[in-house]
């Protein structure tokens, strides 16, 4: 059994993406909801104890990039990747 983690670096700004939202889904649902700290990172993995199987890593980028003042384009070019 393995564990899934997550890092996120905001590329345009060079800086960890501090509050950015992330799901973890698998075939029985969502499986975690987290944002990122400071260190890029979620406080522990998403998930322990995974399986063989098939995982759905969703970011939440354009709620991210509105925090941080971001003006988007309607719709979005990039919501929930």
């Amino acid at each position: 059994m393995g564990r899934v983690t997550t890092h996120v670096l905001d590329t345009a700004r060079g800086l960890p993406a501090a509050g950015l939202r992330v799901e973890l889904w698998g075939d029985a649902g969502r499986i975690a909801d987290r944002l990122t700290n400071a260190d890029w990172r979620c406080d522990g993995p998403l998930v322990e104890g995974a399986g063989a199987g098939v995982y759905e890593l969703r970011v939440h980028a354009g709620e991210y990039l509105r925090g941080a003042g971001v003006v988007l384009a309607v719709p979005p070019f990039l919501d929930v990747i």
